[in-house]
């Protein structure tokens, strides 16, 4: 149910463009780059009482116990943004600790946004991914599914990425993302409920079972039309995949006529 069917051979269009990938991975491997400060892999997954969340959250055998969260089509995950009818699909997997999501988030998306979603060219769908790689994100994850309940998803997530080191390194990680959610116009009283039931507990479950079973092992990683491309792209890349697959659908309109 999570497979992303295209009709168009995306493999012609992606392998002759990727770069090396820049990601965040279980290791930690090239994230001092982006993140300023390390990973604390060792504490992945240790408890943060003040969200409510607990090891059992990335845990195997907590996904397997819980089949509802497998089932959650990808299209019922995350966040879109863009016209679901836009004729180019793209999903991203990130995690909030994650500096290489952070970059692509602040430097490249934005022009993607305004160049390529909000006029309809590409359909975008933000799938929170929890990496276990930083203890702080399930807390910043929690938040932004719970700020996305108020229609305020974009806001607060690109708050989130922007204040990144201010709540990796804070004590208190919730209060310190829900103040960045109540600065984007959310309810602070309606986020703290939200946090404290763990209303979005399935989708975030569901969001990791999604991400293993398509084989994310690094962060940021995408759903191109279905095919896989890892890293933190540049922009140029993101123009070069976009235009090509554009010219590729007027061609194949222009043979069908």
């Amino acid at each position: 149910m999570i497979q992303m069917a295209s009709s168009r051979p995306s493999q012609l269009w992606t392998a002759p463009l990727l770069v090396a990938a820049l990601g965040c991975g279980g290791s930690g491997a090239g994230e001092s780059a982006g993140s300023g400060d390390a990973p604390a892999v060792s504490e992945g997954r240790s408890a943060i009482p003040a969200s409510g969340l607990t090891p059992e959250l990335l845990a195997d055998s907590a996904l397997s116990r819980r089949p509802g969260a497998h089932e959650i089509p990808l299209h019922e995950l995350g966040f879109l943004y863009g016209s679901p009818e836009a004729p180019i699909s793209v999903v991203e997997f990130s995690d909030y600790g994650c500096g290489y999501c952070r970059r692509f988030q602040i430097e490249t998306f934005p022009t993607l946004l305004s160049d390529f979603i909000e006029p309809g060219r590409v359909k975008w769908r933000y799938v929170t991914y929890l990496s276990g790689a930083f203890p702080k994100s399930p807390s910043a994850a929690m938040v932004a599914e719970c700020a996305g309940e108020q229609g305020l998803f974009a806001p607060v997530s690109r708050l989130i990425y922007e204040h990144q080191r201010v709540w990796r390194r804070g004590a208190d990680p919730v209060a310190a993302v829900t103040a960045l959610a109540t600065e984007a116009g959310a309810d602070e009283g309606e986020i703290e409920a939200c946090v404290s039931e763990r209303r979005p507990m399935a989708r975030l479950r569901a969001g990791i079972a999604a991400g293993r079973r398509l084989g994310v092992r690094g962060t940021p990683y995408f759903l191109v039309e279905g095919a896989p491309a890892p890293g933190a792209q540049p922009l140029e890349w993101w123009v070069r995949i976009f235009t090509a697959i554009e010219a590729e659908i007027e061609s194949g309109a222009g043979d069908a006529s």
